[in-house]
């Protein structure tokens, strides 16, 4: 299964609300190892059950950073209270997890984001079926309000493109994991 960068879709509810962004990215697989439809909330619990060791570490440490310098962060939970809030989950507008909350949704698209005063982010978790293709996408676009906001986004922009990647790919497994 291979990642591959497209462009974003007029259509999509990301790029309905998204104005004047300062970032954009859209991150695609393509496979064909799913009998039916995906939900894109099933792909939203699977996205943060792949996060590899080194990541959770990064944004644990994010927090705290964010926390100390008076960012949104996400309520301090122990690893079993987020495991719960995860499988719990049901991807309904206002039902979050971390600082990833639901704005907005239909069949195909679960629009998530957080307004904050160094940033603005949305990130859309979108899967289709195209005839025997089974079709996933992250999309990302963020909105940079202030200094702050650049010199934050400078270091999470790297690992933002290097890390969806790789958690697509394990996304992937998990989801046919759960649907097994």
């Amino acid at each position: 299964m291979k990642v591959i960068e497209v462009t974003l879709d007029d259509n999509y509810l990301i790029a309905k609300r998204s104005k004047d962004i300062d970032y954009l990215d859209v991150f695609q697989m393509e496979t064909t190892s799913f009998d039916k439809p995906i939900a894109p909330k099933d792909c939203m619990i699977a996205f943060f059950k792949s996060f590899p060791s080194f990541f959770t570490k990064m944004l644990l440490f994010r927090e705290s950073v964010a926390r100390f310098i008076g960012l949104k962060t996400a309520p301090k939970t122990s690893e079993e209270e987020r495991e719960k809030k995860i499988n719990e989950f049901q991807g309904d507008v206002g039902d979050s997890i971390a600082i990833f909350e639901v704005l907005d949704r239909n069949e195909t698209e679960l629009l998530t984001g957080q307004k904050d005063k160094h940033l603005d982010f949305l990130f859309s978790f979108i899967s289709y079926q195209k005839e025997n293709n089974h079709i996933i996408e992250l999309a990302t676009t963020v909105v940079i309000h202030n200094f702050l906001g650049r010199v934050y986004f400078f270091f999470v922009r790297p690992v933002h493109r290097i890390y969806m990647k790789r958690i697509m790919k394990r996304m992937v497994k998990e989801l046919l994991k759960t649907k097994a």
